[in-house]
């Protein structure tokens, strides 16, 4: 299965403290590398969701607030970044053996509108827990460090 998140989550309380809330609203952030692959995980999750629900004789509303098509990252673009990493993390640590981590994207963010301009690609910052676009979201000073560094070294070597 394909990674999803919820990315927010409220709770409404019409009961005394301790009980269940009255009506609980989220929101998920469903990306896959291609359209048919985000359709059939959907699929799963809502009737997973519906089933819960009716075992539990509470009511389940499922609205769809936007939908985009996947867009994936350019292969060359990402080697390219992917050896620029290398050498930004060698410059940082030494010369020591290292794999630079790859994630599955199905590019949000300003890359999905810019895709059917010209190739892209991300770099990814990593966070503290892998808690993103949300107040709790901590980066070491090391890792900004080393994305810009990697930036650089990429710019450099194409420019």
């Amino acid at each position: 299965m394909q990674p999803f998140w919820i990315t927010c989550l409220y709770c409404r309380r019409n009961v005394p403290v301790m009980l269940f809330p009255g009506q609980v609203r989220f929101t998920i952030d469903l990306r896959a590398m291609d359209d048919a692959g985000r359709e059939a995980i959907l699929y799963e999750l809502s009737n997973k969701m519906y089933n819960i629900c009716d075992k539990r004789s509470v009511s389940c509303v499922i609205e769809r607030k936007h939908d985009a098509i996947a867009v994936n990252c350019d292969p060359e673009l990402s080697s390219q970044l992917n050896s620029a990493a290398l050498s930004a993390f060698k410059k940082m640590a030494g010369d020591v053996e290292v794999n630079v981590p790859k994630l599955m994207s199905g590019a949000g963010h300003d890359a999905m509108a810019m895709a059917h301009l010209t190739k892209m690609k991300l770099v990814f910052v990593r966070c503290r827990g892998g808690v993103r676009h949300s107040p709790a979201e901590l980066v070491l000073d090391d890792d900004v460090w080393a994305a810009g560094l990697a930036v650089l070294a990429f710019l450099e070597n194409h420019l």
